[in-house]
């Protein structure tokens, strides 16, 4: 998640018909226990962002997604960043795109975070959702793990820029999926997701989940897609206490020094020493992964080719 804690708390530091012709059945491959994702997640607490991105690449050739490394200008490690990017499906049509960024907040002193409510189950949860999905869609699903989105959705903004928005159909970006039950999304993403928005809250509704919509959402990548006209949500897990008092707080953030009562607590652990596995719930991040692949799969039904 983008520096909210900074600019906000001020002083507190499925398959429809394919047209002429029927896919090969694809056999789904085995999915992974909650047990499993949490050790995945755990293997992101690096001491260096090279070390994140070893770890990324690692769960990819696990998963069996192969995966492209696009470097772009950035402000770390000479000046470089590396979104890595997995392509599945057919080619030929509008992609569904999932995001979510893998670097985590240096502290003073050049320290990195663990990072891992922020950002590393959300990066865990989308790997499980993109090897769920491969192989099943009419549509091309692509993942592009982002780097440099803790320094202003750098990451984001230079894949946007590279590849531009044209043949995107719909963005799904996860930040800080790893703690609660109940999914967040934001409607502050432009008239042109407003289906996006509709398809999150009919899931949600069919798998009578807790959820809960922002009229104001924390800053993530799906800005940079959003800028760019690309219908784009982004999606987050807490605890319904703590989503709603965070939902509050977006709605009306505090200008002066908080009361402490009054602010979430994600956004007191994100960006400092405490984000660590032990904020980090298994059941989230099996919740996360299948309800990511369950809303590719009803889009990838829904949209035209």
């Amino acid at each position: 998640m983008m520096r909210l804690t900074r600019t906000l708390l001020g002083p507190l530091v499925m398959l429809a018909f394919a047209g002429c012709a029927t896919p090969p059945k694809q056999v789904a491959p085995p999915t992974a226990t909650p047990q499993q994702l949490l050790d995945r997640v755990g293997a992101f607490a690096q001491p260096t962002q090279d070390g994140r991105l070893a770890a990324l690449k690692a769960q990819l050739e696990a998963a069996a997604l192969p995966y492209m490394v696009e470097s772009f200008d950035g402000k770390r490690r000479a000046a470089r960043g590396y979104n890595v990017v997995v392509s599945t499906g057919p080619a030929g049509a509008r992609e569904i795109l999932l995001t979510a960024h893998y670097d985590a907040v240096e502290l003073p002193g050049g320290k990195l975070v663990d990072g891992l409510v922020d950002n590393a189950g959300s990066v865990v949860a989308m790997i499980e959702a993109t090897k769920r999905v491969a192989g099943r869609t009419r549509h091309p699903v692509r993942l592009v793990v982002t780097d440099e989105e803790e320094l202003g959705l750098l990451g984001a903004k230079a894949w946007v820029a590279a590849h531009g928005v044209g043949n995107l159909a719909a963005v799904i970006n996860g930040d800080v999926n790893a703690d609660g039950e109940t999914l967040m999304y934001g409607l502050n993403n432009g008239a042109q997701s407003e289906f996006l928005n509709r398809a999150v809250s009919e899931l949600c509704v069919a798998r009578a989940m807790s959820c809960l919509d922002f009229p104001e959402y924390p800053p993530s990548d799906e800005l940079a897609f959003i800028a760019a006209g690309a219908p784009a949500v982004s999606l987050g897990h807490q605890p319904r206490v703590e989503a709603e008092k965070l939902r509050a707080f977006m709605l009306n953030p505090p200008t002066t020094q908080p009361d402490m009562a009054s602010v979430p607590k994600v956004l007191m652990m994100i960006h400092t020493p405490n984000d660590t596995l032990a904020n980090v719930q298994p059941a989230t991040l099996a919740q996360a992964a299948d309800f990511i692949a369950a809303l590719v799969m009803k889009l990838d039904g829904e949209l035209p080719p």
